[in-house]
């Protein structure tokens, strides 16, 4: 069937063409067969013109409000730099148009709470993209999880840490101003968000953290390690870097029940059965960059679904971001005390 035919179509505007636009968004979006990609919008209209040619899209805007006001759109994809993404997703929201905003939601709690009570004033969906949740790996580990394979859970360990070597980043995001903060706003806001998640949202209790910068040139934070203690007497530790003195990049996590144990990247899972060690690990055939890859589209796939009614209760959305700015303004407040936050 012509997508011009059919009657369930989304229309959706991007704003911001950047690198994850490019390389996941909006090919996700032009192939996605309920969505037609109505404009695109970013400061570069040169670069925005491009991209419009290469993924067929109608109408290019430098300015978000413009495209609003011209375009009958359904939703907006927020992928700028952090510092904007309180003030388009407002405007979009006073339109009366749901959001997807890149992770973090905004540059502090303050900002997520303002993003999250205006969304609850106009009965519109705030999603907030959180891809890892959304991995093959974790998802399988998630339910082997909560299947109560591992026994009760009493301690989770996690980083995410990029190598010095192969370090490319934004510029903007060593800019307090424009980021909110370092690696943590960057990296620790999604491992925050991941063992939150995966722990079943339990209520943190007290925070203790500490901050180093191995490159003394960034202004802002690039390594941290912290503590997370939460209600339901588990124990996470947590560690983010960008210059960290190693040859590749390494993203893990291990977990601890009384029954076994359970790590990512690669999943392995083993318990003990009978007084042996056995391995229960689901078989994954996904290469790590596919496994990057199809985390994203299950994550658009999830947001269109939601808005189009299939599924009942979105995941990843500003109410969750909420509470992980809890956990994240506890960790700064640590870094700056020197001293353990109690929440």
């Amino acid at each position: 069937m012509d997508s011009s035919s059919r009657s369930h179509d989304l229309n959706i505007g991007v704003v911001g063409a950047g690198g994850i636009a490019q390389v996941m968004h909006l090919p996700l979006l032009e192939k996605h067969p309920d969505v037609k990609l109505k404009a695109l919008c970013d400061g570069d209209i040169s670069k925005a013109s491009l991209l419009a040619e290469k993924f067929g899209i109608e109408n290019i805007y430098e300015d978000i409000d413009e495209m609003i006001q011209h375009e009958k759109l359904d939703a907006v994809f927020i992928l700028t730099p952090n510092s904007l993404h309180l003030p388009m997703t407002l405007l979009a929201l006073d339109y009366g148009l749901n959001v997807f905003v890149e992770k973090p939601a905004g540059k502090s709690l303050a900002e997520v709470e303002r993003m999250h009570k205006r969304a609850s004033e106009v009965g519109k969906t705030v999603m907030v993209g959180m891809h890892n949740r959304f991995r093959s790996d974790v998802q399988a580990m998630y339910k082997l999880i909560h299947g109560q394979e591992l026994g009760k859970l009493f301690f989770l360990k996690t980083g995410w840490l990029h190598s010095r070597q192969h370090a490319v980043k934004q510029p903007w995001l060593a800019l307090k101003n424009i980021s909110g903060g370092g690696v943590v706003m960057d990296l620790g806001v999604q491992l925050i968000d991941l063992v939150w998640w995966m722990l079943d949202k339990p209520e943190p209790v007290a925070v203790k953290s500490f901050s180093y910068n191995i490159n003394p040139e960034i202004k802002v934070e690039d390594f941290c390690v912290a503590c997370i203690t939460f209600a339901n007497e588990m124990s996470v530790s947590i560690e983010v870097s960008w210059e960290f003195p190693i040859a590749e990049d390494y993203f893990y996590l291990e977990i601890a029940g009384e029954k076994g144990t359970g790590t990512l990247n690669p999943l392995k899972l083993q318990k003990i059965m009978h007084g042996q060690i056995v391995n229960i690990s689901p078989e994954m055939k996904d290469s790590k960059i596919s496994t990057f890859r199809k985390a994203y589209q299950t994550e658009v796939d999830h947001f269109i679904d939601y808005l189009l009614g299939r599924v009942e209760r979105l995941e990843s959305s500003v109410e969750d971001s909420v509470k992980v700015f809890k956990i994240i303004d506890a960790l700064y407040q640590s870094i700056r005390t020197k001293k353990e936050v109690i929440i």
